[in-house]
């Protein structure tokens, strides 16, 4: 980062921050992308692992819109730490596209809520 000042004998000031970020959750991909065309069984899929530092338990998932998507959240493996296979479908029914957020929410307190983001792109039908 550079800090621009109006002192004549340091006009620049070159800032550097470093730190270590660690993960809240291994999350297989940020976006689900759903892309196909309207009439067939589109959907995507997200593996969610919670991390040794944030052994959380999903509480809910909500659509920020919903409309043109369906979902469902499993646990795939009851040990410990959980995890979690989320998948989106498809529910447009004709072309076009849309875009929506699943919001996440889980009983941590580092990381009470992450989204994913959804992008659809529906081509005509054969």
């Amino acid at each position: 980062m550079l800090v621009t000042t109006n002192d004549p004998s340091a006009p620049d000031i070159r800032l550097e921050l470093s730190g270590n970020v660690k993960s809240r959750a291994y999350i297989s991909t940020d976006t689900i992308r759903l892309t196909g065309r309207a009439g067939d069984d589109v959907k995507g899929e997200l593996e969610i692992t919670p991390t040794p530092d944030n052994p959380f338990i999903i509480t809910a998932v909500t659509a920020e819109k919903g409309t043109d998507i369906r979902f469902e959240l499993t646990q795939t493996d009851p040990g410990e730490p959980k995890k979690y296979r989320l998948t989106v479908y498809n529910a447009k029914k004709e072309k076009g596209w849309y875009i929506d957020k699943l919001h996440v929410k889980t009983d941590s307190r580092i990381s009470p809520e992450f989204f994913i983001s959804i992008l659809g792109v529906i081509r005509g039908g054969s």
